[in-house]
């Protein structure tokens, strides 16, 4: 056995199979919560995976790699000054976990590994193997992750990718600790035919017909590159802003964060880290208390040149979107990436809404 061999998983024995994986580590995975709602989380048994779902509002890679609250260490002052990091992160599985959702782990995985390495984030990386589930058929409307090469299936990236073929999973090893994780569970396995290979194929080609929502970043990112895009257009979308950081806090690639030491008492100190938004005015505020991006419109458009500037697509492999569409639901006013990379397209063809109709390019 070795990576890239493509395998068949009977469902008959995904029970089992998972459940001897459970033996060597935790399993994350989507399960019925709150009100029949499905979510990932940590199940405590592969009878609780729910496999046909649409999608988690709450990226699992995200929140398990990169949770939203964390203790980093703890410290005491005193007559002598110590530390203590804090605890190991457990090894974990994270089954059925999206195309879209393992791009963006790929892209947290650089911009906290290199060039600088962040410990915390380093150890629950190596300490994670992704079993993602091919979509075959996008989970809501919202999804455009085949403008953003995303998904719905993977050519690498993953450590080990699932396809429904129907009474059976196409079991493809995608790297090292994939194949870690197979080892010892062959007896659930079975070799693939050619068959199978190509009712996956079908799959693939069918399933990019069903996307409704789709995003022409291209040319979005010639223009903020170029910084073209008028002035106008950034401060008319930053006028919409609820400022609510619900676009950043649900992004699977997002990365913003800001860091607390919180006293305990007795000298004691923990320093802890939380998920922020560079769309809060804070977040740039300087000790001085002069701020670079005081402006709605300056920090909507320090948001997307994140996203589609070529700058950051040189520096992170990639422009920062995947396509999973998580703006598009949570977003009140329409700054999601499609909304805004069609605002843009029209403004660069000479067209600027009225200042009597802010909102109007939204409808």
């Amino acid at each position: 056995m070795n990576v890239g061999d493509k395998l068949i998983l009977n469902k008959s024995n995904v029970s089992k199979f998972f459940s001897s994986l459970r033996e060597e580590m935790r399993l994350v995975a989507p399960k019925r919560r709150f009100a029949g709602d499905v979510i990932c989380d940590v199940v405590d048994s592969p009878e609780e995976i729910v496999w046909e779902y649409g999608h988690d509002i709450y990226p699992p890679g995200k929140r398990y790699l990169f949770p939203h609250y964390e203790d980093m260490f703890t410290y005491r002052f005193g007559e002598q000054v110590g530390m203590e990091i804090a605890a190991d992160s457990p090894k974990q599985a994270i089954i059925g976990i999206r195309s879209c959702d393992v791009t963006a782990v790929r892209f947290q995985e650089r911009f906290f590994t290199s060039p600088i390495v962040d410990p915390f984030y380093a150890e629950r990386s190596r300490n994670t193997v992704l079993f993602s589930l091919v979509c075959n058929r996008p989970p809501k409307k919202e999804c455009f992750c085949i403008c953003c090469d995303a998904g719905p299936y993977l050519e690498s990236g993953f450590d080990v990718q699932l396809t429904d073929l129907g009474d059976r999973f196409l079991y493809e090893i995608g790297s090292e600790k994939g194949l870690e994780a197979t080892k010892n569970r062959e007896e659930y396995l079975e070799p693939c035919s050619d068959d199978d290979i190509a009712e996956r194929k079908r799959i693939e080609l069918e399933a990019d017909s069903f996307f409704q929502t789709a995003s022409y970043i291209a040319k979005a990112i010639i223009y903020i590159t170029g910084d073209e895009v008028p002035d106008e257009v950034w401060e008319e979308l930053g006028s919409t802003c609820f400022r609510c950081a619900a676009c950043t806090n649900l992004c699977p690639i997002c990365t913003c964060y800001t860091v607390d030491d919180v006293p305990q008492g007795n000298e004691l100190f923990t320093r802890c880290r939380s998920w922020d938004s560079c769309q809060y005015a804070g977040f740039t505020r300087e000790a001085s208390g002069h701020n670079p991006r005081s402006t709605f419109g300056s920090r909507v458009k320090r948001r997307f040149y994140h996203k589609a500037s070529f700058q950051y697509i040189m520096r992170d492999g990639r422009h920062g979107c995947v396509g999973c569409g998580r703006c598009v639901s949570a977003c009140l006013t329409k700054l999601d990436l499609p909304s805004v990379v069609k605002r843009i397209r029209r403004a660069m063809h000479d067209y600027i809404e009225p200042k009597s109709k802010p909102t109007a390019f939204l409808q």
